[in-house]
């Protein structure tokens, strides 16, 4: 069984340097000197980025565009961004953007401190609530110390690899010690499993939920609070130089900006801008 396990790993990480092998993108040391190229890895996200036609598309590409545009502008260089691939896989995102120097790794990523002794982050690139999402038939709840009586026989799955699972432990510590947590690969799926399990709920990111509601899946928010909104950043490896140039650009002053306000308005809608911080 170890044997298995030990070797599962190792594919795993052969199948991540092999996703970006030949298709790397430049250091900002040779895009500043000469110009070149920044290759982005990403996992789907609807209105943040997802294939359109063939091409990515989204919230997250018009920011990637803007930044093209403030490297142009600031230091005269030509900057490409090479979509290099998409990842299904959550982990397998964070994983591809660990361990290649010039990927970089684009969807909303959760800024934790336990991920930055892993990989470095953008500045964040918007502010996100965490959202207890149901099927639309189960009972509504205003406060965790209901969910174990409200919710009984009922099961969470949680992206696996996101954050989100330290919410999950909480309920069943706290609430819910029976409670049956699973993991799922992302978001699209785990909706799609809840559409047809009604005693099926999960904790994500209200930008998936949003996602969901523009599909109009038979499902809900629930009126829980999990504290502050997360901050979401795109992600890159420890090695990678791409860091500096990022936070000269993702600042404060762009995320007010009437662009970027744009921006968010036209791939995540204007009711989206009432719940940005």
């Amino acid at each position: 069984m170890k044997r298995k396990i030990l070797l599962s790993i190792v594919l795993h990480l052969v199948s991540v340097l092999l996703f970006a092998q030949g298709k790397g993108g430049d250091s900002w040391a040779k895009v500043k000197s000469s110009g070149g190229a920044l290759s982005v890895v990403y996992y789907e996200q609807a209105g943040l980025i997802q294939d359109s036609n063939g091409k990515p598309t989204g919230l997250c590409v018009d920011v990637l565009e803007d930044f093209v545009a403030f490297v142009q502008t600031k230091y005269g260089k030509k900057l490409t961004i090479n979509y290099i691939g998409k990842e299904p896989v959550f982990a397998n995102f964070l994983a591809t953007s660990q361990n290649n120097a010039n990927v970089l790794g684009v969807t909303n990523v959760t800024v934790t401190e336990e991920r930055k002794r892993i990989l470095k982050f953008t500045p964040p690139f918007m502010s996100n609530s965490v959202v207890m999402v149901t099927h639309k038939d189960a009972p509504n709840i205003a406060d965790l110390s209901q969910i174990k009586k409200s919710f009984s026989g009922y099961s969470i799955e949680i992206i696996g690899g996101s954050t989100h699972i330290k919410h999950a432990n909480k309920i069943k510590n706290d609430y819910w010690p029976e409670l049956s947590i699973s993991s799922g690969i992302s978001g699209p799926e785990i909706f799609k499993k809840m559409s047809s399990n009604p005693k099926l709920f999960t904790i994500l990111d209200f930008t998936e939920f949003v996602d969901a509601n523009r599909k109009k899946l038979p499902l809900k928010k629930q009126a829980i609070e999990f504290g502050k909104p997360e901050e979401l950043a795109f992600v890159m490896a420890k090695q990678s130089d791409w860091d500096a140039v990022w936070k000269e650009f993702l600042t404060d002053e762009y995320r007010k900006s009437a662009k970027y306000r744009k921006n968010i308005a036209d791939n995540l809608g204007s009711a989206f801008l009432s719940v940005l911080k």
